[in-house]
């Protein structure tokens, strides 16, 4: 028979669906802000046509002016809609809880002035960096001017033609223009926007469990296991921490390291862990005694993290090929031959929903 925090466990994995709808639509947003700024920056070109340093010099000012506006513009909207996001995600807690418990269980949200300090002050990973949202933005503002400032100055040096200018913009055709200076963008905005997604949302739930730290004991990881999941996440998935003191459960061998991402592309979520029974009563309205209690007839609330499947549990029923796709052949060799273990490991290393659809969905329209 499941537990209660199994079945918030599983509500809230179900919910990680829509913010991958939410990331969809995000992702698409701004790659048609983007495509808008390739169609400005070909049209200045084709009208320039540099063929001296100085021509240059003032084609790549106008450009720089243009990166500039529409970099604004999804700063300025990305940090409204994550800190939309964070609330939202807040008040999913709050559903996805209730639900589970058929009680207001988790009722306290957080603040929209939490909220936006979450988007403001948060740092998504960037390689081995934090950075902010609006730090990640202006440096991939500053990237894409350096990359056409190189790449024009190169053309007009070897004296290309206009079509090679353009090519060098747009990409080439036989190349699915992958190639092109602001396709790189592109796929660059797609990962901050997702890697940002993950930042704001665990963040915000971890907000939200501290605000309801009369019914929730600690959180604990819950990763994606599959082909993508790095050896950190699958070693620390279903680790478990106290919510208080940061310590680590039984079996959690490392204190409390902040909420995920924990690094570029991270797609592992903090999941809560309700109280047993008992401290429930002892803690929150009386009125809601029975309804927990009924609810644990079915759903036994016994206060303990949810049992997830281990790195080794999994990385043993994995064939030859799986494993060594996983962590590479010399560390698999090492592993075999007794040398290291898997924890060892650790340290050697659409359909797209709008904010106003998950708004709706979780009760903040």
């Amino acid at each position: 028979m499941p537990t209660i925090n199994e079945r918030v466990d599983q509500l809230l994995t179900q919910h990680d669906l829509d913010l991958i709808a939410f990331q969809n639509g995000a992702v698409r947003d701004v790659v048609s802000q983007l495509n808008n700024l390739q169609g400005e920056i070909v049209d200045l070109l084709k009208a320039a046509e540099p063929k001296s340093r100085r021509q240059l010099e003032q084609l790549l000012a106008e450009i720089d002016r243009a990166i500039d506006r529409t970099y604004a513009v999804i700063a300025a909207q990305s940090v409204e809609s994550f800190a939309g996001l964070a609330t939202t995600e807040s008040a999913a807690v709050a559903s996805i809880t209730r639900q589970a418990f058929r009680a207001s269980i988790a009722p306290d949200l957080i603040s929209p002035e939490i909220a936006l300090e979450i988007v403001e002050t948060g740092l998504v990973p960037n390689d081995r960096n934090g950075l902010t949202v609006a730090e990640r933005w202006a440096r991939q503002r500053r990237g894409l001017k350096d990359n056409t400032k190189d790449a024009l100055n190169y053309a007009v040096q070897n004296n290309q033609t206009l079509d090679d200018m353009l090519r060098i913009i747009r990409g080439n055709r036989a190349l699915q223009f992958r190639d092109g200076v602001v396709f790189k963008s592109k796929a660059g905005a797609e990962t901050l926007i997702r890697t940002a997604t993950d930042t704001v949302v665990n963040a915000a739930r971890l907000a939200s469990y501290q605000r309801n730290a009369q019914a929730i004991r600690g959180v604990q990881a819950n990763a994606v296991l599959d082909n993508r999941t790095t050896i950190l996440c699958r070693t620390r998935n279903g680790y478990a921490w106290d919510l208080q003191t940061g310590r680590g459960f039984r079996g959690t061998p490392i204190s409390f390291p902040g909420p995920p991402p924990w690094h570029f592309n991270c797609r592992t979520t903090l999941v809560p862990i309700f109280k047993s029974l008992e401290d429930l009563q002892a803690v929150l309205d009386p009125e809601l005694s029975a309804d927990i209690a009924a609810r644990g007839e079915r759903f036994p609330i016994d206060g303990k993290p949810a049992p997830t499947p281990t790195f080794a549990k999994t990385f043993d029923a994995m064939s030859e090929a799986e494993q060594k796709a996983t962590i590479g052949a010399g560390r698999l060799q090492l592993y075999k031959d007794g040398k290291i273990t898997l924890k060892d490991l650790i340290d050697q290393q659409g359909r797209t929903l709008t904010l106003a659809e998950l708004k709706e969905k979780y009760g903040t329209a």
